[in-house]
């Protein structure tokens, strides 16, 4: 079944690539011709990953439903800046034709130190993310074959790469509806097996309840929902999953503003239903008498022992979630450095060396996986400490490029270079967290520096140029 799924999605790489025009635009996005089904498949997919599956069932089995409260509703939250900032992207874009998001930002002050800094920033903190992907993927296969994660890791990374290769944005998002639906059908199918099998709803609760009550109510298991990281999470979302690449890229590629309205609707609805899913199966397993080696592994082996006739089914939506995601990231990563950073030095076409980094990234990711993993952390650990965190700075900058005429670019610089500095001192500890999430610092810090140094740094020509003519 593995294989076979393997196999469509390069066909699907195949044909995608037959309906793809030479033009920059057309491979990198799909000619911005995605309608409202097609947009909110693609945004679904992208956004449900490796973490969707593996990452909240294992942290729900060490903290309890408190999981769910700041994964669905925060991350339901977050779809109102589809609207907030996507509508704006999508406007700007259709309009001077952008592809990339460092473009925009660079454009808006005209400022090519400005455009590669939040390049860099997006790309740094995407790396870890795409080597999530491969690391789930090989979690997977390991629990399905018995290999070693880093063999299944690679083979993923392998075949994602050669569909983006031939299908660039418009094979992305075709196979993104197949993996949307798969994964969400493998959830939903994964959570019934399992209460049947436990005796029902009521009676898995009842078991678990029994086993570790502190799993039903805050602080949750470890004491770890406080006030504070509740709150961090809340606000963390909201800031950070727009500023994904692969998640304002797809900004661009909407067929119109009605795209982006249905997505907004749609994605919380679907979000409220599907993260409840891998909650209840993390937060059963303790009534289940599982206990995994690392907190990673609760889903596959609950699915296992209580699922078994949809077993190979589920994990193919859980693969389908990280891979959807994967395929995006790596697009998105290859066309920013293509781009933005090699655009006026290249002899070869945007779409040439777009392929060619699609590879480079690839076997980067693939050496990321092996070196850098620690199963202790967990991948949920791994992604709030590494790309969520800094790529949440890069959201005041983006609203003040969109919206607030008096930013600088000045200001904008000082607020990345600053927000990440500060992100790192309160990781380390170096300054007091006081309980908070180190990027709800960074993004608090990232803030005060834009308004302040953009007050203190005049507009140059071109803003003043753009403030004139919104005015």
């Amino acid at each position: 079944m593995v294989v076979f799924y393997f196999i469509i999605l390069l066909l699907l790489g195949f044909f995608a690539h037959k309906r793809t025009k030479k033009t920059p635009e057309d491979y990198f996005l799909a000619n911005r011709s995605f309608g409202p089904m097609l947009l909110f498949f693609t945004l679904i997919a992208t956004n449900f990953s490796a973490f969707t599956f593996l990452g909240f069932a294992g942290n729900a089995y060490k903290t309890g439903f408190g999981q769910y409260g700041i994964m669905g509703f925060g991350t339901a939250i977050m779809a109102i800046m589809f609207f907030v900032i996507g509508r704006k992207v999508w406007k700007l874009g259709k309009e001077k034709g952008y592809i990339t998001p460092p473009e925009l930002i660079g454009d808006r002050f005209n400022s090519t130190s400005l455009r590669l800094l939040f390049m860099c920033v997006m790309v740094i903190f995407t790396i870890p993310y795409l080597a999530t992907q491969a690391i789930g993927a090989g979690i997977l296969i390991q629990s399905m074959a018995g290999i070693g994660w880093q063999i299944g890791a690679v083979v993923v990374m392998i075949v994602i790469m050669f569909y983006v290769l031939f299908g660039g944005m418009r094979g992305s998002g075709w196979t993104d509806v197949i993996q949307g639906v798969i994964m969400i059908a493998a959830m939903t199918i994964a959570v019934v097996f399992i209460a049947v099998n436990l005796g029902g709803f009521e009676a898995a609760n009842t078991a678990t309840f029994n086993a570790s009550p502190d799993l039903f109510s805050r602080p949750g298991g470890g004491e770890y929902f406080i006030p504070q990281i509740w709150f961090s999470f809340m606000l963390l979302w909201i800031f950070a999953d727009p500023m994904f690449p692969q998640i304002f890229s797809r900004f661009y590629t909407a067929k119109n503003q009605k795209s982006l309205k249905m997505a907004m609707i749609f994605y919380p609805i679907v979000v409220s239903f599907l993260f409840l899913f891998p909650v209840l199966i993390g937060v059963w397993a303790h009534g289940a008498g599982i206990n995994p080696e690392t907190s990673d592994m609760v889903l596959p082996l609950m699915v296992q022992k209580f699922a078994a006739p949809v077993y190979a089914f589920v994990m193919i939506g859980a693969l389908a979630a990280l891979m959807s995601t994967a395929d995006s990231q790596l697009l998105s990563l290859s066309t920013m450095l293509s781009h933005d950073v090699f655009k006026k030095k290249k002899r070869i076409s945007d779409i040439s060396l777009g392929k060619i980094l699609i590879v480079v990234l690839s076997i980067f990711a693939i050496f990321f996986v092996i070196s850098g993993y620690d199963p202790s952390v967990g991948i949920m650990g791994t992604l709030v400490k590494t790309t969520f965190s800094g790529l949440a700075v890069l959201c005041p900058t983006t609203i003040a490029a969109l919206y607030w005429k008096r930013a600088t670019k000045y200001g904008c610089i000082a607020s990345i270079l600053i927000g990440e500095i500060s992100i790192f001192l309160f990781q380390f500890k170096v300054l007091p967290d006081l309980g908070f999430l180190s990027a709800i610092w960074g993004i608090v810090i990232a803030i005060i520096v834009l308004i302040v140094v953009s007050y203190m740094t005049p507009l140059n020509l071109h803003n003043k140029t753009v403030a004139k003519k919104e005015s």
